[in-house]
């Protein structure tokens, strides 16, 4: 039983990521003056060099531009996307993944290169994601970048876009402290939730997933073992300070959930009663500010993320949606 719980879950997210096509690559030439855009496949020299020479040579992703001053000088606070399970930064990997969409849409609302930023953590595609999860690793990855981000940027707060494993990564990676995963591999994280101002969620398991079960009872794959999905397993009681149902999960000073009841993953698979724990949908945090919700097609899992960027830029921008 066990076994087809997990093939399950596999097909899910399979599925999600073959669900429709990508919308084209960010154009080579920024609309701001002579600002240089690098695209989504690679960081900005000038930011390149400022992570090799702070310590984070290991990140990747998209982001920063030749120079930080001038025409790149940023204007709007940075907005830092963290992309779900299986994917990356530029949608290499899934269908309709990544951040082209969302980045694009930035763009084209006069935002410049070194004002959109993007990590890569985790293994990519559709057949690792069964092995993702809050892993100490990806989690020092997003915590870093967002602290380079800010201070790379010299503004005082960040905005942060996260998707599906994302969220609730986001999540924990700004809380800070030490954690340690069932490997007993620990990680010392830098307290980042003041830097924040903007947060928005996208289609996250904030309380697990139905379809990885109750811990300890739960599916065995480490996407839903006890620090990915499993309901109530212990990388949600740490989170969550012990408490199924927490005073907050809000993050920085503005915090935003999209959901579907479409969701082909987080309701397992699109049956409504399955997006509800505890009596709240999964996606939605505790505390929020606002969500917007969906209920049909085109906006499942991946949908959610892809057709909303204009939702996104005004949870950003104008604190509505």
């Amino acid at each position: 039983m066990k076994k087809l719980s997990i093939i399950l879950v596999v097909l899910a997210l399979a599925m999600f990521g073959c669900a429709g096509s990508q919308e084209g690559q960010s154009v080579t030439t920024d609309t701001k003056g002579t600002c240089y855009d690098p695209g989504v496949y690679a960081f900005g020299s000038h930011f390149k060099s400022y992570l090799n020479n702070t310590g984070n040579s290991d990140l990747t992703g998209f982001g920063g531009s030749t120079s930080i001053t001038g025409d790149c000088a940023p204007v709007n606070e940075p907005v830092i996307f963290v992309h779900g399970n299986g994917d990356d930064a530029a949608g290499q990997y899934l269908p309709m993944g990544g951040w082209v969409t969302s980045r694009n849409y930035f763009l084209s609302k006069g935002y410049k290169p070194t004002e959109l930023y993007a990590v890569n953590y985790g293994l990519p595609g559709a057949a690792n994601a069964s092995l993702n999860y809050h892993a100490p690793a990806n989690l020092s990855k997003i915590n870093r970048f967002i602290l380079a981000v800010k201070n790379y940027t010299g503004k005082s707060k960040v905005d942060v876009i996260a998707h599906s494993l994302g969220v609730t990564s986001v999540r924990r990676a700004v809380k800070g402290g030490t954690y340690c995963d069932y490997t007993g591999t620990c990680v010392s994280l830098t307290a980042l939730n003041s830097y924040i101002d903007t947060f928005v969620g996208i289609a996250g398991g904030n309380r697990g997933l139905n379809s990885c079960g109750v811990w300890p009872l739960n599916v065995w794959a480490p996407t839903c073992g006890p620090h990915g999905f499993a309901i109530s397993n212990p990388f949600f009681q740490e989170l969550q300070g012990g408490s199924a149902r927490p005073s907050s999960m809000k993050v920085g000073s503005y915090t935003y959930s999209i959901k579907s009841f479409a969701d082909e993953l987080t309701c397992a698979p699109a049956m409504p009663t399955t997006c509800y724990i505890y009596s709240y949908h999964t996606s939605d945090l505790y505390g929020q500010n606002g969500s917007k919700t969906y209920y049909s097609a085109p906006y499942g899992h991946m949908g959610a993320k892809e057709y909303t960027a204009s939702v996104q830029y005004n949870m950003v921008k104008d604190h509505t949606y």
